[in-house]
């Protein structure tokens, strides 16, 4: 069980381009609106049906999850325009392992643009450069090029070995591990 004692402070993360912050009350419908794309829950943990409860409890479960150290979670919007163009967060944050894993999932409309790989890049920087963790792993569905594309695009690397299968809503599901360390000199 991963463990964590971080005190995690909510940091400034954001580019030219896109900024993340904790989800807040004003974005379950954005973000319940944006989940009713199968493929957001078909390639992550994201619950279907998703609905607005489910919104409402992810927004108020991110707060306690940042005051116990485990999780981060973000959404990532326009930084010119506010709008919702995905989420990002590290999970299972363990700071004695100096470890943590990341999922994200990008908007149907925002997707192609490189969200995702800004958002991945921000994040990853700041859990290692910033909360020195050494390692932030991503399990990628082995069903979803464009999300190994991503995570390869940042500089993780393929773990050896087979996949992992994964427990998943549509039933086990075989997924590859990436991960990305602190000496792998990724651009961030």
């Amino acid at each position: 069980m991963a463990r964590s004692t971080m005190d995690l402070t909510i940091p400034d993360l954001h580019d030219d381009r896109i900024a993340l912050r904790p989800p807040a009350p004003s974005d379950v419908g954005a973000i319940t609106a944006a989940v009713q794309d199968p493929d957001i829950p078909r390639f992550t943990m994201v619950p279907a049906p998703y609905t607005a409860a489910d919104a409402v409890t992810f927004v108020g479960r991110t707060m306690s999850s940042w005051r116990s150290g485990r999780d981060a979670s973000f959404v990532i919007v326009d930084r010119g325009t506010g709008a919702l163009l995905g989420a990002i967060g590290l999970h299972e944050i363990d700071d004695a392992a100096g470890s943590a894993q990341v999922g994200y999932w990008v908007d149907a409309a925002a997707r192609r643009r490189g969200v995702a790989s800004r958002a991945l890049r921000l994040v990853t920087g700041w859990a290692l450069d910033e909360l020195g963790l050494r390692r932030v792993v991503a399990l990628v569905f082995t069903d979803n090029p464009r999300s190994r594309r991503v995570v390869e695009r940042v500089g993780f690397v393929l773990e050896a070995g087979p996949p992992t299968e994964l427990g998943h809503r549509l039933g086990p599901r075989s997924a590859f591990v990436y991960a990305l360390t602190g000496g792998d000199g990724a651009p961030r």
